[in-house]
């Protein structure tokens, strides 16, 4: 599922920047990896549970032969980096070019807290799941110069954002449980 909501992220921004006089592409590798192309990197930095957003609660619906046990859905928190990445030999051109494009880009992500529907994949259309949330957030990753030093390119200025998704648990079933008992006590007389 993760696969394909990054995806359809990447198809969101490709899609509503494809307007563009610079058309973008979207890449998913480390920054700076699509050489002679203007780039849109959505990188994916960071995985963790949604605590808040956890419940516990089981819904227990009635089967043919017995009943289905719904366990909670996992909220998961995924935090992305986006970066831009002119293919401009002009050094002063490829500035305005990537400023240009991270407020396109930033301003999608703004002004949308959730995919459209087109783009969310199939299994999050059907699966009666809460739609994800997106919002942007303020992570300092991106600012410390280790990270642009481990992915082998110079700092970029670029924003993060982090969208709460929301994935089935397998259901459990249970067959000849006890809807009532009724017990009937006769006292000594």
């Amino acid at each position: 599922m993760l696969k394909f909501f990054t995806e359809a992220l990447g198809y969101f921004l490709e899609d509503r920047l494809s307007v563009l006089p610079e058309k973008p592409v979207v890449s998913f590798a480390l920054p700076g990896q699509v050489p002679g192309r203007n780039a849109v990197n959505l990188f994916f930095s960071a995985l963790a549970e949604d605590g808040e957003l956890r419940s516990n609660e089981m819904q227990y619906e009635r089967a043919a032969h017995g009943w289905i046990a719904h366990k909670p859905p996992l909220s998961l928190k995924c935090t992305y980096i986006v970066s831009i990445w002119p293919a401009l030999d002009d050094p002063q051109e490829a500035a305005l070019t990537q400023i240009k494009l991270l407020g396109e880009a930033y301003s999608l992500f703004a002004l949308n807290q959730t995919l459209p529907d087109v783009y969310l994949p199939a299994p999050m259309k059907t699966s009666g799941l809460p739609k994800p949330v997106i919002a942007l957030q303020k992570d300092d990753l991106w600012t410390r110069p280790e990270f642009w030093t481990s992915a082998g390119c110079l700092f970029r200025t670029a924003f993060s954002f982090c969208a709460t998704i929301h994935l089935p648990v397998v259901e459990e079933h249970y067959e000849h449980i006890v809807e009532g008992v009724r017990l009937d006590y006769h006292g000594s007389r």
